[in-house]
């Protein structure tokens, strides 16, 4: 990883993506996708439809503070996402559900991730993460999370 300074010396931030995974085209994904859309500028998502080109992307270098967001759409689809979880050590991980049985939540933590949310939500929680998280990666305060916003 490579810092950023600017003229006089001071580490720049450097701006996250956002890694957007759903292999479904449904009313969940179009909510999710508008509430991504509104939380973080469109130059900074990719959007991946199969785990295969998600995984070629995670092999390439990720902005630091970047963060995935995975719609599984059943429980074996996480169990799927769970074959990148190497790949994942650095970035933030989003995921929404299926469902929230005992079962998906315990497959869904072995994923680490920071926010979980389950499909046939409105997202506008997530959407409020996300946007703190993209404005925390734009204004780093010596490394402490801004509360605020």
């Amino acid at each position: 990883m490579f810092l950023e300074y600017d003229a006089n010396g001071a580490q720049r931030g450097t701006i996250m993506q956002l890694l957007f995974y759903s292999s479904t085209v449904d009313q969940d994904n179009k909510r999710l996708e508008a509430a991504v859309h509104k939380a973080v500028p469109p130059g900074r998502i990719e959007i991946f439809k199969t785990l295969d080109d998600l995984r070629e992307r995670l092999r390439t270098p990720v902005e630091p503070d970047s963060v995935a967001v995975f719609l599984a759409s059943s429980r074996e689809e996480l169990q799927d996402i769970q074959s990148l979880r190497g790949l994942l050590t650095e970035i933030y991980i989003i995921l929404v559900l299926p469902d929230l049985n005992k079962g998906t939540i315990k497959v869904a933590h072995h994923l680490l991730p920071r926010y979980l949310s389950q499909k046939g939500s409105d997202f506008a929680d997530l959407k409020i993460v996300l946007h703190k998280m993209y404005a925390n990666s734009q204004h780093p305060q010596n490394g402490e999370i801004s509360r605020g916003s």
